[in-house]
């Protein structure tokens, strides 16, 4: 998780992830799932007492109630209506953390509150998602393309082309889904670029594609984020310039120094 949030290595757990990660203006969710995959092996040494999310979507419907109930502050019909009536694309784990716990629980249990939130709406509401099943089909495109970018770079670009105009219109000011999950969200379009970089050589014409659309949110980047504008075109023209394109690069470098 540290790596994730630009830390050289990971420092021994002294808070949880749903505080680090809200602190980042990244979904807590999200950065557990960077922080599963990065110390798979050593979980159980780097975070004691904290559950993976496999291991809570691995609880049959009873078990994961009644933790539920336990952990969450309201009667069990209340939570899950409050569940139930959440607009579609919210973060399950966000609402857990701001309405069910009504008092201070452990750093543990915050986590396990978020995650149980999570698997319940899953199961609830499967043809209408939240926040976080997306951050599941981004991350394991994700993954794909880290291990053959020119074989599954087409994954990745059909998650931003199917989520993106869902979530935000033309405009990422218009988030819908408030300042974090639009961060991650500009996240999202700038790994699409480095991955279309990575695939640059062994499958231009996919790079291309992805280039084209990293490029068309790269232009409806909120003000609020001009810190990313910089090393986003950067990335960007890199790309241009690895397909050959070397004039877009150029006017592309000269646009965003202006700005």
């Amino acid at each position: 998780m540290r790596r994730w949030f630009g830390a050289s290595s990971f420092d021994e757990r002294e808070r949880s992830i749903a505080s680090v990660a809200a602190e980042q203006e990244i979904p807590a969710y999200a950065a557990q799932l960077e922080e599963e995959y990065r110390y798979d092996g050593v979980w159980e040494l780097r975070c004691p007492g904290f559950l993976r999310i496999g291991e809570v979507a691995a609880l049959p419907d009873r078990a994961l109630l009644g933790w539920l109930d336990r952990l969450s502050g309201l009667r069990l019909p209340r939570t899950l209506a409050i569940l139930d009536e959440a607009p579609e694309f919210a973060s399950a784990w966000q609402l857990a953390l701001r309405v069910y716990m009504t008092q201070t629980l452990a750093e543990a249990d915050q986590d396990l509150l978020g995650l149980l939130a999570v698997e319940v709406w899953k199961r609830r509401r499967p043809d209408r998602p939240c926040l976080e099943v997306l951050l599941d089909e981004e991350f394991a495109a994700h993954v794909a393309c880290l291990t053959d970018a020119g074989r599954n770079l087409g994954r990745y670009l059909a998650f931003v082309r199917r989520v993106f105009p869902l979530l935000q219109g033309d405009n990422f000011d218009d988030a819908t889904l408030g300042g974090e999950s639009a961060s991650h969200l500009v996240l999202c379009v700038a790994r699409l670029a480095k991955l279309s970089l990575r695939a640059a050589f062994a499958s231009p014409a996919q790079a291309s594609d992805g280039m084209a659309e990293a490029l068309r949110w790269y232009d409806r980047l909120p003000v609020r984020r001009g810190d990313l504008r910089g090393p986003f075109a950067r990335i960007l023209a890199e790309g241009l310039e690895a397909l050959g394109r070397a004039d877009e690069a150029e006017r592309l470098r000269r646009r965003a120094e202006a700005r």
